[in-house]
């Protein structure tokens, strides 16, 4: 006996579609797990790779929605859901086509990758052409995102890697000058990729005011762009609600880090004038450094946070990657304890110099903890620290003694958590774990202290907030 789909209930219909988008979600749950698995062996690049893969339509989907205009329309809000658009023609003429089209009101997702040349082919015509890098199609869409009326978020990235040698003849220069204003416009003229960074985000102020609030900037390099030190590119970040960072980091191959470099701590102490310091309506914030370049403290190969307590002011939500807790983080906190409400901390360390290290200011994990409770964030409901790949009870260079010790303190508290110490190389500023001072935190329990009176906060949080809503929700049946 045949059954034809479309005999089918609609209901059915839309069953299928989640069915084929959750088995799309399980698999990029089993990569993303395979590529934790494997963080020490995979590079920001491969990272993000995987990412753009992610960002790929379903294709039985599209497959499907070729059948008919009846599942056309159908599957229309899902495929449409996510667009991605790169620095072309063909891409910007068929993103045109879908914007002009019934189904923009579908895309929320706009996700746009830049490529250009590297200087290893500086000879060729291409890598000057700072006009074309842009073509017009693809600059209208950026100029005038309010073609997609339900767009959420805009994700930038530029696909330069620094790293391949057929590309890049400089790479990561370390004794390269931060560059001065002058020089940064004259190489935007001169340069395609500098140009292609430059016009990207002058586009987005010819958005009055972005219609979309949350913005997505993944893998900043540590190149100057002029429109950073512009006041429209400035009035564009107050509009925005959500701000995602991510930055690069590289080695020039024979170890030598980021932050090793003069460009790229020139560009890390500038991110509150170019851009924290005008997120007025930002309640999400996400910062990930990357490895190669940790940021907070001071010292050799350190790299101050650019966070202020009076950026931000309506901060809700902030979640950290490879930060180092610093006396400029704890302010920052302090400072927005009326309006936090959730605080991440993924790969973040502390660093003292008791036993190894550069930090000149460094200090404890309890000394966080600690001011953050006596400051009394009445809002914080989340604190959650998210173990990297340094953690005390799988480290591997402990004598017998010293393993020994952590294992008897387990064994006397095994809630006790291993709150993990790091420190900066002097010559590569490669990040070691600090399991010294990791150790001897761990056994003298302050910082387990400090995060246990922390926790106990956050939960109390947790309750009077829950007995608020249960009582909002009784006066409305009322």
């Amino acid at each position: 006996m045949s059954c034809s789909l479309l005999s089918l209930p609609v209901e059915l219909h839309l069953k299928i579609i989640e069915a084929l988008l959750r088995d799309k979600d399980i698999e990029a749950h089993e990569e993303k797990q395979d590529d934790e698995a494997h963080e020490e062996e995979q590079d920001d690049e491969a990272h993000e790779e995987k990412q753009d893969e992610l960002i790929n339509i379903n294709h039985d989907l599209i497959k499907w929605s070729c059948t008919c205009s009846y599942f056309r329309n159908l599957l229309a809000p899902t495929i449409f859901k996510t667009a991605k658009l790169v620095n072309d023609e063909k891409s910007g003429s068929s993103l045109n086509a879908v914007a002009k089209s019934p189904h923009n009101v579908h895309v929320k997702d706009l996700h746009f990758i830049g490529s250009a040349l590297g200087d290893a082919h500086s000879e060729e015509a291409a890598f000057s052409d700072t006009e074309g890098i842009l073509p017009r199609s693809v600059d209208a869409l950026l100029c005038n995102l309010q073609w997609f009326p339900s767009l959420e978020r805009l994700s930038i990235r530029f696909d330069y890697n620094f790293e391949s040698m057929d590309d890049w003849v400089e790479g990561l220069d370390l004794l390269a000058e931060p560059e001065t204003p002058q020089q940064v416009l004259e190489f935007e003229a001169s340069a395609a990729w500098r140009a292609l960074m430059s016009r990207t985000f002058y586009a987005l102020t010819k958005n009055k005011p972005p219609n979309f609030k949350h913005l997505e900037i993944r893998q900043l390099h540590s190149k100057n762009v002029s429109t950073f030190s512009n006041a429209a590119f400035h009035e564009c970040l107050n509009h925005f609600e959500h701000l995602t960072l991510s930055i690069h980091g590289e080695d020039n191959g024979a170890g030598w880090k980021s932050n090793t470099t003069q460009e790229y701590p020139a560009l890390m102490e500038k991110l509150d004038e170019y851009f924290f310091n005008h997120l007025a309506n930002v309640t999400i914030l996400s910062i990930k450094a990357p490895k190669e370049g940790p940021l907070g403290l001071e010292g050799m190969n350190h790299v101050p946070l650019a966070l202020k307590p009076d950026q931000m002011p309506l901060l809700a939500t902030l979640h950290l990657g490879y930060i180092f807790a610093s006396p400029e983080l704890i302010d920052f906190l302090v400072g927005h304890k009326d309006t936090l409400e959730e605080l991440v901390l993924c790969n973040c360390y502390a660093s003292t110099n008791t036993y190894s290290g550069l930090a000149i200011n460094g200090v404890y994990w309890s000394q966080l903890f600690t001011s953050l409770f006596s400051a009394d964030p009445t809002q914080l409901r989340r604190l959650e620290l998210v173990e990297g790949d340094m953690c005390l009870l799988d480290y591997e260079g402990f004598t017998e003694e010293q393993y020994e010790e952590v294992l008897t303190v387990h064994r006397q508290d095994p809630e006790r958590i291993a709150l993990p110490y790091a420190y900066l190389d002097d010559k590569y500023g490669m990040l070691f774990y600090d399991e010294e001072e990791s150790l001897a935190a761990f056994v003298g329990g302050e910082d387990q202290r400090s995060w246990d009176r922390l926790m106990e906060l956050v939960e109390r949080n947790v309750k009077e907030a829950t007995k608020r809503e249960r009582k909002s929700v009784e006066l409305q049946v009322q």
